[in-house]
């Protein structure tokens, strides 16, 4: 009697396994460049059957079919692809949100914010597609990874700097994006860390009052040479103009480690 009962108890937690795998999506569509990244770090690529146009890391993406861009959703072409679950993010996608609630569409909102957020966000990611126990390995090393880039960097002599995000129109960051915090966390001194809006437009005329010593370009070389026309400021005497890698930092993914660890070089080099 007790070998029979250990072997419906062993059949009993095999069918709750297998059960609780099958309830895992397996048509996923995510809406965001950072969580089709973060999907396929935690192991559920396999599951994305389609993206936005953005997409484009890893480069197996690229294949999958598109059905948004940055403001508006193909819904004729997603409700073709019967999705079990769509990802969005909460940042700017509020509309898209309301949409596919309407149609009655599952969907998961990933409230990405902050540079702590990744770790959470990795959770979240993991528990709803059935990978958790590969996204709370990523989301530990992420956690010590911060913690030694903090303890490593933001202590330092600080240095004042531009981080210049978009131009035309100049634009840059503040308290409220994650590249803020990760500035923060270098030891660099962003004297327009205080704006309201985590993603403030200025003038050039803001800029040359707050003399940065640094200036960090997202875009391309040509987006620095406006600056040469002012030699008179400490980054341009100093050739203290440079480049950033913008898809570590603007999409909080895994890559944001190597991301804030070429901040913190190009902050250090400065000081």
């Amino acid at each position: 009697m007790r070998s029979i009962c250990v072997k419906a108890l062993c059949l009993l937690l095999a069918w709750f396994v297998v059960g609780a795998q099958a309830a895992a999506p397996q048509r996923l569509v995510s809406l965001t460049p950072h969580i089709t990244e973060l999907l396929f770090s935690i192991g559920a690529g396999p599951q994305v059957i389609a993206t936005d146009d953005a997409s484009d890391w890893p480069a197996s993406v690229k294949q999958l079919p598109h059905v948004a861009n940055y403001q508006s959703i193909n819904l004729e072409r997603l409700l073709a692809l019967r999705p079990d679950l769509v990802l969005v993010w909460s940042g700017y996608q509020q509309l898209m949100v309301h949409q596919l609630q309407a149609l009655d569409i599952p969907v998961l909102v990933v409230d990405s914010r902050r540079l702590q957020d990744l770790p959470r966000d990795l959770r979240q990611l993991g528990e709803a597609t059935g990978h958790s126990a590969r996204a709370e390995a990523l989301a530990l090393q992420v956690e010590a990874d911060f913690q030694r880039l903090k303890q490593q960097y933001q202590h330092r002599k600080p240095v004042r700097l531009l981080y210049q995000l978009w131009s035309p129109p100049l634009t840059t960051v503040a308290e409220g994006s994650w590249i803020q915090d990760a500035i923060a966390w270098c030891g660099g001194d962003n004297p327009f860390a205080s704006s309201p809006a985590p993603y403030p437009q200025i003038s050039e005329e803001a800029v040359l009052l707050q003399q940065p010593e640094l200036i960090i370009s997202a875009q391309d070389a040509q987006s620095l040479q406006r600056w040469q026309q002012w030699p008179e400021l400490p980054a341009v005497a100093h050739q203290q103009l440079k480049l950033s890698q913008p898809d570590r930092l603007q999409r909080l993914t895994l890559r944001t480690v190597a991301g804030i660890e070429e901040l913190c070089q190009l902050i250090d080099q400065a000081r």
